[in-house]
């Protein structure tokens, strides 16, 4: 099936709101803009492999020029381009340089180098020394090329000077294209500014259902969201972290992460053991809101993908190679904005630290939550006993920077502040520690085993 085909019925079929389906790209629309291009062109005796030929550089000179703007000019947002079509003519005779164009060709070119009172033709003068298009001069201002070529062949020296062959279609392609680009651009901006108010309210809910100041420690639901977050993270939904496959994920990859992350919490069980409803809420939330952006994604690539599609086609049947030229010549503020990457940093940013994860908490010797954590004077932490530990092995350095500062540490190095923090928010792991250091302790005054022995009353 064609891509004109396939992409009309993405848009009719993807679930996509109306206002997105009328603000696509209208890749039918430019396809026939692209036709008429090529019909005005050809009238001109110019077609494809005519202009081709005449576009490539030859002995570092250039007989036609095809810009989007002149180098003077600075595209500012919202104003349209200016494309031109420039063809070199010798400056006393008015003909063309190029001996392989059609005789009809020839006498058009020929026509519109005499004809200097024609108000819709323009002269442009060009420095071939710089190979560059000059500013907006005079209509009849021109230059010495000592190295330009003669009709015949020889390299005798030619003055030359470059005439604008006037086009209407490819204006009104590029005016088309530039317009919808920037409808898109706002609606993408609209739609972040949503998604980014959609994920500053589900914070606030989290927070009410997991904040150790607002809930007892029998209505918290801080260790379920904990679970969740941390498969969430597992999942790399829209954004890969291996080695061998980083960046931004495809739609259709992220669709399928998506549902193995929803099927694994189902599985889990974790929503049916959430202690509030809000919790409940809070999560089917979380869950519309990474659909969101998902579609988002999905409706972004259609339209990346429209935009590369047509200016491939512009340049196939033009050969005025535009597919890279167009994209550098839009200003950054009329491209539409990338929503996943944003939406996904604003979560990972404001919503996922609202729930600490034990990953950011753990003692890099016994990987377990560092209670009452000693802060070293190169500010790595540890948890008390490891640290003790190390100094009776009479080991100095610290095992992540290497630096001689373990000794050093005493009681002054405990991190009050860190030890309330993580009482507060991983109660269970903390626990769960100091019943492991009791153990620990009683092995080194009892020996290995006391590890083994139960309590019992003589």
């Amino acid at each position: 099936m064609k891509f004109g085909h396939t992409y009309l019925e993405q848009l009719e079929n993807g679930g996509f709101p109306q206002h997105w389906v009328e603000s696509a790209i209208s890749y039918r629309q430019l396809k026939k803009c692209i036709k008429r291009v090529q019909k005005e062109l050809a009238e001109l005796g110019l077609d494809a492999s005519t202009l081709s030929q005449l576009l490539k550089e030859a002995e570092n000179e250039r007989l036609a020029e095809y810009s989007l703007l002149s180098p003077d000019e600075k595209q500012q947002t919202g104003q349209p381009f200016h494309p031109k079509l420039l063809i070199a003519v010798d400056e006393v005779t008015g003909e063309p340089l190029d001996a392989h164009l059609s005789p009809k060709t020839k006498e058009y070119l020929h026509r519109l180098a005499v004809a200097q009172q024609l108000t819709d033709i323009r002269i442009t003068e060009i420095d071939t020394a710089s190979s560059s298009l000059a500013s907006d001069s005079p209509r009849r201002s021109s230059i010495d090329d000592g190295d330009s070529r003669s009709i015949d062949g020889n390299s005798s020296p030619r003055a030359r000077r470059m005439i604008e062959v006037s086009l209407t279609s490819d204006t009104e392609f590029f005016a088309t294209l530039q317009s919808e680009l920037s409808g898109l651009a706002k609606l993408h901006a609209e739609e972040k500014a949503k998604l980014s108010n959609e994920v500053r309210g589900l914070g606030r809910a989290v927070t009410r259902v997991t904040d150790p100041e607002r809930c007892s420690a029998r209505k918290t639901d801080l260790a379920k969201w904990r679970q969740v977050f941390e498969m969430y993270l597992e999942s790399n939904i829209f954004f890969a972290t291996n080695e061998l496959d980083r960046g931004r994920n495809k739609s259709a990859k992220a669709q399928a992460l998506l549902l193995q992350f929803s099927d694994k919490l189902q599985q889990s069980g974790i929503v049916s053991s959430f202690k509030r409803k809000e919790s409940v809420d809070a999560l089917e939330q979380f869950l519309r809101l990474n659909m969101e952006i998902l579609q988002s994604l999905a409706f972004q690539e259609m339209n990346d993908l429209a935009m590369q599609k047509i200016l491939k086609k512009f340049d196939k049947r033009t050969a005025l190679g535009v597919k890279t030229t167009f994209p550098a010549a839009l200003k950054t503020s009329s491209m539409p904005q990338d929503i996943a990457k944003a939406i996904c940093y604003q979560l990972s940013s404001e919503l996922l630290p609202i729930v600490p994860q034990l990953d950011d908490y753990t003692c890099p010797v016994c990987f377990c939550v560092s209670w009452k954590p000693v802060r070293l004077r190169c500010q790595h932490i540890f948890c008390h006993r490891c640290l003790v530990i190390l100094q009776r092995q009479n080991e100095g350095h610290c095992p992540l920077c290497r630096g001689d500062v373990v000794m050093e540490a005493d009681s002054l190095s405990l991190d009050p502040s860190l030890m309330n923090f993580l009482k507060k928010y991983f109660p269970d792991e903390v626990k769960e520690k100091q019943k492991q250091n009791e153990i620990a302790a009683g092995v080194d005054l009892y020996g290995e085993a006391y590890a083994d022995a139960k309590c019992c009353v003589m």
